[in-house]
């Protein structure tokens, strides 16, 4: 653990999952500590044990969802919300949506695998209630009553994540991710921190209204991380150079430009070909430019959330080559 990193993301490393290694939070194990103080040590513990299973399951469809739609993934945090950490998504918006989706989706099938116990159970109406958990007897019923857990735990993540359009649950990346389409990344980003920190203002409204304290709560952390990534994107944006001497916020891609002037002239069959072979040569190296631009974006991420230390020394040779190459590509 590095004092140095951003404390919103303190981690301590704690197993590999399908090839991913899995991260737990020191706010999860605050929250876990509060659940056993609130809920008494048996339920208590249940419900951490759920939660962290429900999470864990979470983020590996986040990861998995990624690396099926030609992204990668390769660490996940366990926050006590569910939050992606390390999983970037293929170069296109289908891969981005379905890599967002994913996560929500995986709550979504275990409501649906309990519901028919919840539904017989009588307790439907209080598993499914944002504020409170539904009433379980683990000493006499115990099945029905993990089960019931599982279903409550399980949906509030859901509609959290599914429903409020906040940075950096999942609905607000999703609104990120369509903003990108518009905009520019960096005023797509912003935006959809403007639209989370309106969000998380509304929330705080509705948990006045209910005279909720946990909603306040919640609605005051997001907001608070709101504030935080505004902040970044705008000191990020301002600056003229970032990371090792090149200013990623401009853009990868932005180095390498068309010429739209070239002559209009009908090719020979020799001229065709080498046309068709430097063609070929080109999609070549777009797709290996691609791929470095991922792996930059996953290695800049992971220095944002922990720190410089946190690269290893092929991560750090990684990023001093692409950025010689970046500057180099800009001098031409």
């Amino acid at each position: 653990m590095d004092i140095r990193q951003n404390p919103l993301w303190l981690s301590i490393p704690c197993q590999q999952f399908f090839r991913a290694e899995i991260r737990i939070s020191l706010w999860y194990l605050l929250v876990a500590a509060l659940l056993l103080l609130n809920l008494g040590w048996k339920i208590g513990l249940a419900v951490s044990l759920i939660l962290l299973a429900s999470l864990i399951i979470h983020e590996l469809a986040h990861v998995l969802a990624a690396r099926q739609t030609g992204g990668s993934g390769y660490e996940i945090l366990i926050w006590p919300l569910g939050g992606l950490a390390f999983a970037s998504p293929g170069p296109t918006f289908f891969s981005e949506a379905v890599t967002i989706l994913a996560g929500p989706l995986a709550n979504g099938l275990i409501c649906l695998c309990c519901l028919p116990l919840v539904w017989s159970s009588g307790y439907a109406t209080e598993a499914m209630s944002l504020l409170r958990l539904p009433p379980v007897d683990l000493n006499n019923d115990i099945l029905s009553g993990l089960v019931l857990l599982a279903f409550s735990v399980n949906w509030k993540l859901l509609v959290i994540n599914a429903l409020l359009p906040i940075y950096p649950l999942d609905c607000g990346q999703f609104v990120y991710a369509c903003g990108k389409i518009y905009w520019e990344k960096q005023t797509a980003k912003l935006g959809s921190l403007w639209v989370g920190m309106i969000a998380s203002l509304l929330l705080m409204f509705v948990g006045w209204y209910w005279k909720s304290f946990d909603v306040i709560l919640l609605a005051s952390i997001l907001m608070a991380m709101c504030q935080y990534e505004f902040v970044v994107a705008q000191v990020s944006r301002s600056r003229e150079e970032s990371f090792l001497g090149y200013d990623f916020s401009q853009g990868y891609t932005s180095l390498e430009e068309e010429d739209e002037h070239d002559a209009v002239y009908r090719p020979s069959m020799f001229e065709r070909w080498k046309q068709e072979r430097e063609e070929k040569k080109r999609e070549k190296e777009q797709l290996l430019k691609l791929e470095t631009d991922r792996r930059v974006d996953e290695l800049l991420e992971k220095i944002h959330l922990h720190g410089k230390i946190s690269l290893t020394a092929d991560e750090q040779r990684f990023l001093e080559q692409a950025s010689n190459r970046y500057r180099s590509q800009g001098k031409e």
